[in-house]
């Protein structure tokens, strides 16, 4: 059975955005433990940086449908120069917010394709917003979560187990 929502779609998603978007220069994989270090050398910026999702696993009340509820989470981040050149960071921050209120507006026109993984799976009320910097010693920008919930099956196959 093929599932509608994976981790390989929610990254190919991704990275499409970050290809199609005219100010976003990279797309890139990262995890927490690199915040805490130095950007890799040869990173093009603006750049989306996408961390892998979590999930949380629900049923409906009565117990017939249930559902996986996945986070997201991407940073539209910048390098905003030396630490105390306020201004510049505030031309980076505006820039990146508005990046990053492009992609929310593309994955809710997503949401209404039939042909995106995205169809009716995206809520515009379901988007948090938050600055982040300096990170990576001098970038700034903020991080984009949201929540998309689909229907999983969890079907049991027994043809992947050895009793």
């Amino acid at each position: 059975m093929e599932r509608k929502v994976t981790h390989e779609k929610i990254i190919e998603f991704h990275k499409e955005i970050a290809e199609r978007h005219k100010e976003i220069n990279g797309f890139y994989r990262f995890d927490l433990k690199e915040i805490e270090g130095k950007m890799r050398s040869g990173i093009k910026s603006p750049a989306l940086l996408l961390l892998s999702h979590s999930s949380i696993l629900s049923t409906n009340p009565n117990k017939t449908t249930n559902f996986n509820t996945r986070t997201i989470s991407f940073l539209i981040i910048d390098n905003g120069g030396k630490l105390d050149n306020y201004i510049k960071h505030n031309e980076v921050l505006n820039a990146t917010e508005l990046i990053a209120l492009d992609v929310i507006s593309y994955c809710k026109r997503e949401s209404n394709n039939s042909a995106s993984f995205l169809y009716n799976l995206f809520d515009v009320a379901n988007v948090r917003i938050e600055k982040v910097g300096p990170v990576f010693g001098t970038y700034f920008g903020w991080n984009v979560i949201y929540d998309i919930k689909n229907h999983e099956s969890m079907v049991f196959d027994e043809s992947k187990w050895d009793f």
